[in-house]
């Protein structure tokens, strides 16, 4: 119930579920297992995929753009998007 009511960060990079599902198709498949967010976007790292990523880093084509406290800001072939902490998505 407690995280039903967190106040997201804010972030004009809207979550991958809000995209078209043309969009979510090209999508690859994204295993999020682990989120360590920091202040100091240095020491910030998430797993996706089994790699320890810090900003700027990628798997399978999927570009780290930014860790966020609660989110992380992605990008795939020119398309932004952003997975709530801890929320894998996979492409069926």
């Amino acid at each position: 119930e407690e995280l039903a009511d967190a106040q997201l960060s804010d972030s004009d990079v809207p979550f991958l579920s809000a995209q078209s599902q043309q969009t979510k198709d090209a999508i690859p498949t994204i295993m999020y297992l682990r989120h360590d967010y920091s202040g100091n976007p240095a020491s910030a790292s998430v797993v996706l995929n089994g790699k320890t990523l810090r900003q700027g880093g990628s798997v399978n084509g999927v570009r780290v753009e930014e860790i966020l406290p609660d989110s992380v800001v992605l990008e795939y072939q020119g398309t932004r998007f952003r997975l709530r902490a801890l929320n894998s998505w996979v492409n069926l």
